[in-house]
């Protein structure tokens, strides 16, 4: 048989799908009401079975599977104890198998992606196993990796001990994944970690599932990936790989390779835009040929389901905007650059005061309301810019900036960046940007500490690259007391002196590449630490303690300081 795969196909045959969905429809309602219908609730399963043959004729691979799971649904309906839950669950999937069919018309393009959602749904109201991401990706997964990983210098029986470390960095990533919390920083702390353990096992069996799975991980990075549930399963099917190694040792090494976690994987691979590194590899290897990109993805997956966004979030911006444009026309009041409209001021502090309402902080758009009609009465020849009067204004919206600042932090998890200032006539705003700034500074100088020890490394451990390095640790640990950062701080203190005391120490044993990696950990997780508070998506302290273990493991424990 020719198969029939445009939308013109589709068009022909529309006309009788919606028929049989529509009436489909009325017999579920009819048996819903009476269950005593049987003739109604077969008819049913009758419509579905018609309209998997349609779909597979078509070639829709995602409506085939519906309908297919539709059918079986209606089948066990009568059976299952609960009519009123499955049939709502097949209303609900005759409903988006129209859309979908719509989208396909539209769009001329079949997605199937598109459907594993509504599939998965109608799967788990009959506690069947869900479908994957990659349901229906092809790929041929019995190629072999390539370039094959470099033989570890790490002895075999070491691996297990190096991998339990190198898990609870894994898992500290993962924790903040499974949380929403920054997914970006917590991504590359466990790509870290999976090529660590990647480097450790060496040309092993298994080493092919560490591969793609720091390809994917990579891409969602690259790619900055929705962070799907599936996609948060796959994250944690991989956790359970480092465990088999921790608790099997050398068996698990030498074990199977999981092949629907190497799909998986690799369809999350496909999706991504960039093509080098270990992104590259797998996609020469594999022969993937990019379709479309999960933002597009993701796109259409709204376009089917609808979208949101946040309000608040939204308001408070434009507050900011509103509140500068009178900041402005003061400085140039009390500058005596041009001549201040008064009137025009009073009226933006209304519209202020009107928006604060709106967002409940009654008590600031009170005071802004007295405020305007106060200024409303200024001259331009009467006003003293250094009066009493204009600082109360600025006083003012100095509240009202901080309002709004406390709102803005309200949409997002509290962090070290945003710790409140003890001094209230400080600009929340104004404090913020200087914290910013130093972070910037420290992370500048992990970034010329991590260049100084790769080139050590590469130099075959000439000290000269490390001269620079304890100064430049001592400047970053001075920003980390500025932050109030004391933990980070004490790491810092620690790395700084593994540096003078043990790799530019006179006559100083040559440190083993495992050591370096280790202490690369420790400042790594500082720089993403760090990373998190300048994106102000906090990662949280966990991240602190693995390179505190780092530390500990290379004999330089950190020295926790108490505050008062």
């Amino acid at each position: 048989m020719v198969a029939i795969t445009n939308t013109t196909s589709l068009t022909f045959l529309k006309e009788e799908i919606d028929n049989t969905l529509n009436e489909a429809e009325k017999h579920l309602e009819a048996y819903a009401a009476d269950q005593s219908l049987d003739n109604r609730i077969n008819a049913c399963v009758e419509a579905f079975h018609q309209l998997r043959g349609i779909f597979q004729v078509l070639e829709l691979p995602a409506a085939t599977l519906m309908s297919e799971e539709m059918e079986l649904v209606a089948q066990s309906t009568p059976s299952s104890g609960d009519v009123p839950r499955f049939a709502g669950a097949l209303s609900q999937s005759i409903l988006l198998l129209a859309r979908y069919l719509e989208y396909v018309q539209l769009k001329n393009r079949a997605l199937p992606e598109l459907m594993i959602s509504g599939i998965n749904e109608l799967r788990r109201s009959a506690s069947k196993p869900l479908i994957q991401e990659s349901h229906f990706f092809a790929v041929d997964l019995s190629r072999n990796r390539f370039p094959e990983v470099e033989t570890a210098e790490t002895p075999v029986a070491d691996v297990p001990r190096l991998c339990r470390r190198l898990r609870h960095m894994y898992q500290v990533g993962l924790l903040g994944v499974l949380r929403g919390q920054n997914s970006g920083a917590n991504l590359k702390l466990m790509a870290r970690a999976l090529t660590r353990i990647d480097k450790l096992c060496g040309p092993v069996p298994i080493s092919r599932i560490w591969w793609v799975a720091r390809a994917a991980l990579e891409s969602m990075i690259a790619d900055d990936m929705a962070m799907t549930p599936a996609r948060k399963a796959l994250l944690s099917q991989y956790d359970r790989q480092i465990k088999k190694i921790i608790y099997e040792g050398s068996r698990a090494l030498q074990g199977d390779v999981p092949l629907l976690m190497v799909k998986e994987s690799i369809y999350v691979v496909s999706l991504c835009a960039k093509s080098s590194g270990v992104i590259g590899e797998v996609k020469q290897v594999f022969d993937l040929r990019q379709r479309l990109s999960d933002a597009e993805l993701q796109d259409e997956i709204n376009l089917m389901a609808g979208g949101g966004g946040s309000v608040l979030r939204t308001v408070a911006e434009n507050l900011k905007v509103e509140l500068g444009d009178v900041k402005q026309s003061l400085d140039m009041a009390s500058q005596g650059v041009a001549d201040t409209d008064y009137g025009d001021v009073a009226d933006t502090l209304l519209r202020v005061a009107g928006t604060l309402v709106m967002i409940n902080l009654n008590k600031e758009s009170q005071q802004i309301k007295a405020r305007a009609a106060n200024v409303r009465t200024w001259t331009v020849d009467q006003v003293d810019p250094q009066g009493l009067d204009f600082q109360e204004l600025v006083d003012d919206l100095l509240l009202v900036e901080n309002a709004v600042a406390g709102l803005e932090r309200s949409l997002s998890p509290a962090d070290e960046m945003h710790r409140e200032a003890n001094n209230k006539h400080i600009s929340l705003y104004q404090l913020d940007e200087a914290r910013v700034a130093v972070v910037g500074e420290c992370r500048a100088g992990l970034a010329l500490t991590k260049r100084a020890v790769g080139s050590f490394m590469e130099s075959n451990w000439d000290s000269m690259h490390l001269t620079n390095v304890p100064s430049t640790l001592g400047s970053v640990s001075g920003g980390l007391t500025f932050l109030e950062l004391d933990r980070a701080k004490g790491i810092m203190d620690a790395c700084r002196n593994y540096i003078e005391q043990t790799l530019l120490a006179k006559g100083s044993e040559t440190p083993t590449g495992e050591q370096m990696d280790t202490l690369a950990d420790a400042i790594s997780s500082i720089d993403y630490y760090l990373e998190s508070m300048e994106e102000q998506k906090p990662i949280g302290e966990s991240v602190l303690e693995v390179a505190e273990e780092s530390m500990e493991e290379l004999g330089y424990p950190v020295v926790r300081a108490n505050r008062l």
